[in-house]
């Protein structure tokens, strides 16, 4: 029989296991349905049923419904965050340099 003690740090440990899986969901690439029918303010239910319909853009593995989210965003219209622009590696004057070109010479159109 475990002690007190040692029954407060298993339930630690299960909590803590819960919040580190939380926390990589909420990252992830892909949704759960319980995660769906949250963010459509629908029950779990209705929302397994609007992927059988085929209203919600959804992967089966096993018994397992994965919705991908960049599809769940574009389905609701959200466009996906924009990162910030790159610059590009050479200006439009400039051209890329040839393989086995010195690195400190550039070549320039006119």
């Amino acid at each position: 029989m475990k002690t007190k003690r040692e029954r407060a740090m298993a339930a630690t440990k299960r909590r803590r296991k819960h919040e580190l899986v939380a926390a990589k969901r909420q990252v992830a690439d892909v949704l759960t349905v319980d995660d769906v029918a949250a963010r459509l303010g629908i029950g779990r239910n209705q929302a397994y049923a609007a992927i059988q319909l085929g209203y919600i853009p959804a992967l089966r593995f096993g018994r397992r419904w994965l919705i991908p989210r960049a599809a769940f965003d574009k389905m609701l219209g959200v466009s996906p965050p924009v990162s910030p622009p790159v610059s590009p590696p050479f200006t439009a004057n400039q051209t890329p340099r040839k393989r086995g070109a010195r690195a400190d010479v550039v070549t320039t159109t006119a």
